[in-house]
């Protein structure tokens, strides 16, 4: 049927999210059978676990009812959540700025969540690592040391976020981010933190290392990420945190640009 995007086996939710996003339209059992191509009781499971996460977000984007899944909130309400789901259906492989989007988008969500401050590495642009380091100790108020490799981009992270105490000293609380929009963000390479209490004299034990991902993170998964890169952002987790206060308005505008160039939406 025409208006729906094509069914992807192994990306069912994500696949139900775009479609509710997109058409702002209930999806009942009977035309996502016809959709997809599935049995009733498969669509049944998809079903039921989309039910058990939406009671999972703050303020759900979807609601089920009486095997409908009822759109809360379009496309244009939450652009950046739209961005996660679509990369996390299709890739993040285009020619397009979604994936420097994503940065921002967990970046504010970094920032809501720790109610403090954040520092986005690779902006602007033609700074080196070093420069950023400078900057970065500078406003923790740590000891700027041993100078990172010049051939180093950004090391493997993404956001620096930082909750001061405002009394101008050292040892607060820091959390090291790397932003996946892709597919095959599983297979990053850890922050290597060694390195990083070496550029700054920060301690370990005031750094959480973090990852940032468009996909939802099930969890049968979770402790093994988790073990692995440290603190998850999922999108749910990434949707939670940027929807507590309204997205900055440069933001959205940039968005909603993407939405329309990338994926022909107005």
């Amino acid at each position: 049927m025409s208006g729906y995007f094509d069914f992807k086996p192994g990306k069912e939710m994500e696949w139900l999210e775009l479609n509710l996003l997109f058409s702002n339209r209930p999806l009942s059992k009977a035309l996502l059978i016809e959709l997809s191509g599935e049995n009733e009781e498969a669509v049944d499971g998809w079903l039921t676990k989309l039910e058990w996460r939406a009671k999972l977000y703050i303020t759900p984007p979807y609601q089920v009812m009486e095997n409908r899944i009822i759109p809360v909130r379009s496309w244009r309400d939450i652009p950046e959540y739209l961005l996660c789901v679509y990369y996390s259906f299709h890739g993040a492989g285009d020619a397009t700025d979604g994936t420097k989007l994503f940065e921002d988008i967990s970046a504010m969500a970094l920032k809501n969540f720790i109610n403090g401050d954040v520092y986005a590495l690779g902006f602007p642009s033609g700074k080196g690592l070093n420069v950023f380091l400078d900057e970065i100790a500078a406003l923790c108020y740590e000891e700027r040391m041993i100078r990172a490799n010049g051939s180093y981009k950004d090391d493997g992270v993404d956001v620096v976020g930082l909750k001061n105490f405002g009394d101008q000293r050292s040892a607060s609380l820091y959390v090291l981010l790397q932003c996946a929009a892709g597919q095959n963000w599983t297979q990053k390479k850890k922050i290597e933190l060694n390195r990083w209490t070496n550029y700054v004299r920060w301690y370990p034990e005031n750094i959480i290392l973090s990852i940032s991902t468009v996909d939802y993170v099930e969890h049968k998964d979770w402790d093994k990420h988790s073990s692995s890169f440290g603190m998850l952002m999922d999108r749910l987790r990434i949707y939670n945190s940027l929807y507590l206060s309204d997205v900055r308005a440069d933001l959205r505008t940039n968005l909603l640009t993407w939405c329309n160039t990338a994926l022909g939406l107005n």
